[in-house]
């Protein structure tokens, strides 16, 4: 963990606010397209909550399984107006009214120097925004998918989720965690994509299809523009009908075309995979569940194999909550977002999937992570608790739950996009003052020191591509 000074700011100038670029990238050599046609983020903030009320996905209830067809219609409706055209052919513009979290151009502890480089790890690159996501592992799409896959994905938050990001970022030379609760309304839409092809996932037939400046290969450096396929669409709305167990409803939508040939558009072979708006504490029984379902379309087709690869997986989510198929099977939705919240002033490391010590790795246990965090609480535990979870080893994914660190947590409000961009931008102040203390010692010919502050440079670049692996990865 790296104290970061209070909200240490430096200069509001672009060199040094790498966070609010729409990529740090330039135009690939190897795109046709133009300059013109790059990807453009949205941090024009509106100064004041826009009235959501009335919209058809606050009117129907999607806990009443009569109104969920008209709900995920609602849904899907509402949030593909976050572009000004069609997805087919390409990525669109950004319509008004729509917004993106700053800082995610770059994996936290990037330095100038890995900027310069072309090295963002997993940010935003140029063409359509994507950040890299969960890679998918063998089998975990289709059968036929036999090598690991990149996926790829962009977030796109409504005016009430732009005014919080505004709030937060009201100066953007600082970080503002005064507010940190998302207003009701609040709607975000995210895109994920994926590198598999239709020999590997042959559901992906007439899948709307962008083209990404990604590495060329999973865990590769180089990076190499590719045809991307959508696979997923996620969903997180703001609901106080759901104060009582998160104040939240996610969801995800699957393309599946089940034919080699494309009947129809596109939107006719979007399926609703299910949504929640709770974790169903304590229950391990998927057909007594109370606050999420999955549909019946995607479970037949889970369960006719024609989803993943039954010998690598047979859950969408833990004991078959909510989820997505590129997301880890060892969460859902909520649980995965209920980790989401930073220290008031450190660099914090956490595992956003259960991780606990051996004898206690059942299903108590992991309940801990299926709990109901309600909207702006923050994801805790007790002294007894923390003797059942494994932390990992100081020189490996060390996590930094403790008493005395867990005090000053705040809620990010089920956004992970949040947690990683206030981090970072932490870890890039960071970085840039321990680069500017090297150069002071190098000056005054301390050689030694500033020897030793590159060391630090290097390491805090190391450690905080493992913090970003744990949320990637795990």
């Amino acid at each position: 963990m790296f104290c970061v000074f209070g909200n240490l700011a430096f200069a509001a100038t672009d060199a040094d606010m790498p966070g609010f670029k729409s990529s740090l990238l330039g135009k690939p050599t190897d795109w046709s397209g133009s300059a013109a046609g790059l990807f453009a983020a949205k941090y024009d903030y509106p100064d004041h909550i826009i009235d959501m009320a009335q919209q058809p996905w606050l009117t129907l209830d999607p806990r009443d399984p009569r109104q969920r067809g008209e709900y995920y219609n609602a849904i899907i409706s509402y949030g593909l107006s976050a572009y000004t055209k069609d997805i087919f052919g390409s990525c669109p513009t950004v319509a008004p009214g729509w917004y993106h979290a700053p800082w995610l151009t770059l994996s936290g502890g990037n330095t100038e120097a890995d900027i310069q480089q072309g090295r963002i790890g997993a940010g935003r690159e140029p063409i359509c925004g994507l950040t890299a996501e969960r890679s998918a592992p063998v089998g975990s799409l289709h059968v036929n998918q036999r090598t690991r896959v990149q996926n790829w994905a962009v977030g796109i938050f409504n005016a009430p989720g732009g005014y919080l990001l505004g709030r937060i970022w009201r100066n953007r030379a600082g970080i503002d965690l005064s507010e940190r609760v998302f207003p009701e309304g609040t709607f975000i839409i995210k895109f994920l994509l994926t590198e598999a092809d239709t020999a590997a996932v042959p559901y992906l037939t007439g899948a709307p299809t962008w083209e990404a400046n990604i590495y060329a290969a999973d865990r590769a450096a180089a990076r190499k523009t590719k045809p991307l396929r959508l696979l997923q669409i996620d969903f997180a709305v703001k609901d106080k009908r759901m104060a009582n167990e998160t104040g939240w409803v996610f969801g995800s939508f699957l393309y599946y075309n089940p034919s080699p040939a494309i009947n129809g558009t596109w939107r006719d072979h979007l399926v609703p995979i299910g949504l929640m708006w709770g974790n169903d504490p304590g229950n391990v029984a998927p057909g007594t569940y109370k606050q999420q379902a999955l549909t019946a379309e995607v479970a037949q087709l889970r369960s006719a194999g024609k989803l993943f690869d039954p010998k690598v997986r047979q859950e969408f989510g833990w004991h078959d909550r909510v989820n997505g198929p590129v997301d880890n099977p060892d969460s859902s939705c909520l649980s995965c977002h209920g980790t989401a919240q930073v220290h008031s002033q450190l660099v914090i490391k956490q595992f956003i999937t259960p991780s606990l010590k051996p004898g206690f790795m059942n299903d108590q246990a992991k309940m801990l992570w299926f709990r109901n965090i309600k909207s702006g609480n923050t994801f805790a535990f007790s002294p007894d608790e923390l003797n059942w979870i494994d932390q990992g080893s100081a020189n490996t994914l060390r996590a930094d739950w403790t008493p005395t660190l867990m005090k000053d947590f705040l809620s990010t409000d089920f956004s992970l996009q949040i947690r990683m961009a206030i981090e970072n931008a932490r870890l890039w102040e960071v970085q840039k003052a321990a680069f500017t203390l090297q150069r002071l010692t190098s000056l005054f010919s301390h050689k030694e020191a500033a020897g030793d502050l590159s060391s630090v440079v290097r390491d805090l670049g190391r450690e905080s591509r493992r913090i970003e692996s744990i949320g990637t990865q795990n």
